[in-house]
């Protein structure tokens, strides 16, 4: 309870002392941005500390974090104190105190809920828990940015670390260890989810007509609804997979979907379903098999199943940030039409960069400070996770972009030139708030293929998105009827073409495009050698691949289409939005405006939704995995929450909104039993994942180490208290996601080993990873079996290696007999022998090696580790 009430303490400080700057920043929404204020406070006191500690301004340590919080503290004051505006947020606070208590009850209940389900399921093990804890273990362990990498010694870490920073932060404040941050921090993001959710569904509901005068009933519940949809539902997978179970429906109907090993056990007739890790099964909905009938694995996972799992990995470490973003862009939006009302944003000059640079001051709340406010939001989300800065970066622009369209009724060269050039300010100014961590990130990404035989089946993509889908054609359908039918199909029939044409002209020119690039070239002649393409093609040539192409998606086309009349409906009808005249009077304010704009904002959300997972139908990011698997995972997760967001809008919007009563209904009535069938996954799935809540609860993280393990438990803990991050320490490597454990003294500690889990390694990488590893595999090899006495310190000194553990895993890789451990005790000091684990110091004198300094170091080598 006090850990909890620690990390509830810590994120309080860092919002309050961010308020002053959000409620200003975030000026044109109706809660302005209070919720917000938690996760803008948290990004901004880290992103100080480690921009400090890039340049050497500051230490990664406690009190390094706390002059950064009393920085931005005093960005706050200095607001306040500057437009003398603390008696308007006080009156502000007074006047919205039932919506402040709500935030604030919320925030709490789901930290708390949270906090007590990991209490039931704490293990850092499996999966890649282990990693994480070792990129935690690596930050707080290293004094500079970028930190040292725990499995590769000599190198600093190549991924995109700023989450776990975040973590280290919450971590080092609230004074816990970070085997029980670890499980504090998932409970934390999750609260930070479901509040930043609140805050955008309660906005945009609170803008329509009347919000003013009614209770807060119906924003509240729009809220509620959207923290309900982005992270606490599950897909119909798990109520599926409960009618398979209990024989609700006959067990061909749901084999015939073909979810990856649903229904390859027989029927338990339990509620729960019973089986062993059965949940992950909502995570595989999407089955991609080659020509052959073979699974190609894909991941269609979605943030309740990223908090089920428990994995505290970059896409649920960024989705709080992410949903702040969606919530700023809005605001951005309001404040556009407004400038754009006064006729500060409207006039021809608009087209410059010069004139984007003139109406800034009123475009973005904060002026300047605006500008650079919204730049590293967007841009910390590619620290965060990279795929997610253009992403919402696109939203933002288009989002001011429809503002201004709308204010003028028309997308004209005013309209395309201001919103261009705000995109190149966003992303130069995105990236270089950012350069330190981009100097030295390596990446596996290798370009855009296309993907010719996995097209998605439609009962798949149903499964995942059927509540979204349901409100989506529901809005569409009202909104068309509202504005006239003939008006919305002659808009959308002119996109359809595009929709319809250009994903298929993609394809074709990246086969046009194998005779001069080489990639392209190496994809086609990698899948003419498949021998199930040969069998179809008779091993021919691209023309013969393409012909089987059209053939596979001519048998399946039907997502596809789907997508494509859906984007071009909603295309039409941005159109007659932006080309309605406005009820009130044309030079009205934006407040007038604000029920258009929330609609069009919502049209946005489901429109740049559905093209993210119309992407992943034609193309696909090239990388280790040589499959769409990656992208299908990264685009249809932003895709989840933006549906999920637009649908609680849908859902308040409907319910308020007047005539057309037979489709309100049944809508309505469809989206709540879909929500219901829903919420079965979380019930069900929780209760399995947490042991049915049978096991002593604890927060600690490796409390199952010290259990079935104590010898490596207690080792660990030695290592902690006696070895210094500036030491190199040898245990085995090898293998991923927890499979044997190897690397659990470095992921538990922060130590640097020569090397831990290799292939995570050359996924974070890419190709110059073979190079960084030379050697690595061979000379562990050799200290642990094969190593004479002189050749044992050589490669030691060579290495940089201090300490060398030899536990159970040690003995059983290395095949380890009595000779070899004498082999040792000869040649170093055993310094730790307990329970089954020794740990051996080289003789000599241990010179300390500095990590990496200046944020140019992230592929520099120390101590001879890349000879």
């Amino acid at each position: 309870m006090l850990a909890v009430l620690s990390f509830w303490i810590v994120v309080q400080l860092i919002a309050l002392a961010t308020l002053p700057l959000t409620w200003r920043l975030c000026s044109r929404l109706p809660d302005r941005g209070y919720a917000l204020a938690k996760p803008l406070g948290l990004l901004l006191v880290t992103y100080v500390l480690w921009l400090g500690a890039s340049f050497g301004f500051l230490r990664n340590s406690l009190g390094g974090i706390i002059l950064a919080l009393l920085l931005v503290a005093g960005l706050s004051a200095w607001l306040l104190w500057r437009d003398a505006s603390a008696t308007a947020l006080l009156a502000w606070l007074r006047q919205h105190g039932r919506l402040i208590l709500i935030t604030e009850v919320l925030f709490a209940v789901a930290l708390a809920i949270l906090a007590y389900y990991r209490a039931f399921d704490p293990a850092i093990s499996a999966t890649e828990k282990p990693m994480e804890l070792m990129f935690l273990n690596s930050v707080l362990r290293s004094e500079r940015f970028p930190p040292l990498d725990a499995w590769l010694s000599g190198y600093s870490i190549s991924y995109y670390y700023f989450g776990y920073v975040m973590l280290a932060v919450l971590t080092q404040l609230s004074g816990l260890t970070p085997a029980f941050s670890f499980n504090l921090g998932l409970a934390t993001w999750f609260a930070l989810v479901v509040v930043s959710a609140f805050s955008v569904g309660y906005n945009l509901v609170a803008l329509l007509p009347g919000a003013s005068t009614r209770s807060l009933r119906n924003s509240v519940l729009a809220g509620l609804l959207a923290a309900v949809f982005v992270v606490v539902m599950g897909n119909q997978q798990g109520i599926l997979e409960f009618a398979y179970h209990n024989r609700i429906v006959p067990a061909e109907a749901i084999q015939a979907l073909d979810i990856k090993e649903m229904t390859d056990s027989a029927p338990t007739g339990q509620w729960n379903v019973g089986e062993y890790w059965w949940w992950w099964h909502a995570s595989r909905v999407i089955h991609d098999r080659d020509l052959a009938g073979n699974t190609v694995e894909v991941i269609d996972e979605f943030p309740n199943f990223s908090f089920i799992l428990g994995d505290m990995h970059p896409h649920v470490l960024a989705l709080p940030f992410v949903i702040m973003a969606i919530g700023l862009a809005l605001n951005l939006m309001l404040s556009a039409a407004q400038s754009a009302g006064q006729g500060t944003a409207g006039n021809g000059e608009a087209f410059s960069f010069r004139g984007l640079v003139s109406a800034l001051p009123t475009l973005f709340p904060l002026g300047s400070l605006g500008v650079l406010l919204y730049a590293l939001v967007l841009g910390g989300l590619s620290f965060l996770n990279t795929w997610d800065f253009p992403i919402y970066l696109a939203l933002t622009v288009v989002a001011v972009g429809a503002a201004l369209a709308q204010q003028r009724r028309a997308v004209d060269g005013v309209v395309l030139g201001r919103s261009l050039a705000l995109g190149a300010l966003l992303g130069l100014l995105g990236i270089g708030l950012y350069l330190p961590f981009y100097l030295g990130f390596q990446s596996q990404a290798g370009g855009i293929l296309p993907n010719l035989l996995f097209p998605t089946r439609l009962s798949q993509y149903v499964v995942i998105f059927a509540p979204f889908l349901t409100a989506t054609l529901a809005f569409a359908l009202f909104l068309t009827l509202r504005a006239g039918p003939t008006t919305v199909l002659r808009g959308s029939l002119a996109w359809l073409p595009w929709t319809l044409g250009l994903p298929l002209a993609l394809v074709l020119l990246m086969l046009l495009l194998t005779s001069v690039v080489p990639s392209f070239q190496s994809f086609v002649r990698e899948l003419l050698a498949n021998p199930a393409v040969q069998a179809q093609t008779g091993g021919a040539d691209a023309n013969a691949l393409l012909g089987l192409a059209l053939r596979v998606r001519l048998a399946s086309p039907w997502t596809f289409l789907l997508l494509a009349v859906l984007l071009a409906w909603l295309a039409g009808l941005l159109n007659s939005q932006i080309t309605a005249r406005s009820e009130s009077a044309p030079d009205a304010p934006a407040p007038a405006s604000s029920p258009a704009l929330a609609v069009t904002f919502a049209l946005l959300l489901l429109g740049l939704a559905l093209l993210l997972t119309f992407a992943p139908e034609f193309v696909y990011l090239k990388d280790n995995f040589g499959t769409r698997m990656n992208t299908v995972f990264k685009l249809y997760y932003q895709g989840w929450t933006l549906l999920a967001l637009a649908s609680a809008f849908i859902a308040a919007y409907l319910w308020q909104e007047r005539g057309q009563i037979p489709l309100r209904s049944v809508a309505l009535a469809l989206l709540a039993l879909l929500t219901v069938t829903g919420l079965y996954y979380p019930v069900a799935a929780g209760y399995s994942k947490a042991g049915r809540f049978a096991h002593t609860p604890t927060l600690d993280g490796l409390a199952y180490l010290r259990q079935y393990n104590a010898g490596d438990y207690a080792a660990i803990q030695w290592i902690k208290s006696n070895v210094s991050a500036a030491r190199v320490m040898l245990e085995a490597s090898g293998g991923s996601y927890d499979r044997d454990g190897a690397g659990r003294f470095s992921m538990s500690t922060g130590i640097p080993t020569l090397l831990g889990w290799d292939g995570h390694e050359a996924q974070w990488r890419g190709r110059a990873y073979g190079e960084m590893v030379k050697g690595r595999p061979e000379a562990i090899e050799a200290i642990y079996r094969t190593a004479t006495a002189n050749e044992l310190n050589s490669l030691l000194n060579q290495w940089g290696v201090d300490y060398i553990v030899v536990g159970q895993l040690e003995r059983n890789k290395y095949r380890l007999q009595p000779t070899a451990l004498t082999r040792l005790d000869r040649s170093l000091d055993l310094v730790y022998d307990q329970d089954g684990v020794r740990i051996y110091r080289r003789r000599g004198p241990i010179i300390t090696q500095p990590p990496p300094i200046g944020p140019v170091a992230a592929a520099a080598t120390v101590g001879g580790a890349n000879p």
